[in-house]
């Protein structure tokens, strides 16, 4: 039993057990009996903590800067979103031959597309969107959205913009989207007659020029549309000048 002991190399190491501890890599190169020094052993509760602590010290300076990346995103998101919505709504007008129209709704930062083709009700053939489909001209190209009319519902799509985005632009904003013409921005952030986009069957913008300004606050872009020729255009807020 005494023999069988004398075989196994037993040494301590904060509560270690290592059989031989000159196959152990840590151990390689030290001489037995030799003192370990507790640096060797990791990092001390000390240093942990000052790591902690320098690393919640860059988070809390890096905050700010990743909030504003943040709403900015957001915000670019909205404007291409919007963009996309009026160019759909002209390129279904040009193919459908009846108004298209977008409507911006600022009480909740929304806004619905839908084809204002005044169809009440299918025809005979009891298939929506043929060419015998029930159509009232009280409806058809009003610009409103007709509950009454099928054709019309049927076709609506609701948006809203992204959180923490809403229609209206910075303090600073003293020109008009994307032309820089003098003038400010409309307090609701929507410069359309009636705050609706209608583009007609030759995708021409029905009424004035209009545009949507979006802001999170600090910053702001918008998007435009001509009215002679429906083009629309996105654009951001530069401090002096819009580009």
């Amino acid at each position: 039993m005494i023999k069988n002991l004398t075989a196994f190399h037993f040494t301590s190491f904060w509560g270690l057990c290592i059989d031989n501890p000159s196959n152990n890599t840590y151990f390689k190169g030290k001489k037995r009996g030799e003192k370990v020094e507790k640096a060797d052993l990791g990092f001390t509760l000390i240093e942990i903590l000052i790591i902690v602590a320098l690393i919640a010290i860059i988070a809390g300076l890096s905050y700010p800067s990743f909030r504003g990346t943040v709403r900015r995103a957001a915000l670019n998101r909205s404007q291409d979103a919007v963009f996309s919505a009026l160019e759909y709504a002209r390129i279904k007008a040009m193919e459908t031959g009846n108004d298209w129209v977008v409507i911006f709704s600022p009480s909740d930062s929304s806004y619905t597309v839908f084809s204002d083709n005044g169809i009440t009700s299918p025809g005979p053939d009891g298939i929506l969107f043929t060419d015998d489909d029930i159509i009232s001209p009280s409806y058809r190209n009003n610009g409103t959205l007709d509950g009454s009319a099928v054709g019309e519902t049927s076709t609506r799509r609701k948006y809203w913009l992204d959180k923490g985005i809403y229609y209206g632009a910075a303090p600073d904003v003293d020109k008009l989207a994307c032309s820089n013409q003098s003038g400010t921005p409309p307090s609701d952030g929507i410069s359309f007659d009636n705050n609706r986009a209608r583009f007609n069957l030759w995708g021409i913008l029905r009424g004035n020029d209009g545009a949507v300004y979006l802001t999170e606050g600090k910053n702001t872009r918008a998007v435009s549309v001509r009215a002679a020729t429906g083009r629309i255009k996105a654009c951001l807020w530069r401090g002096t000048i819009w580009q």
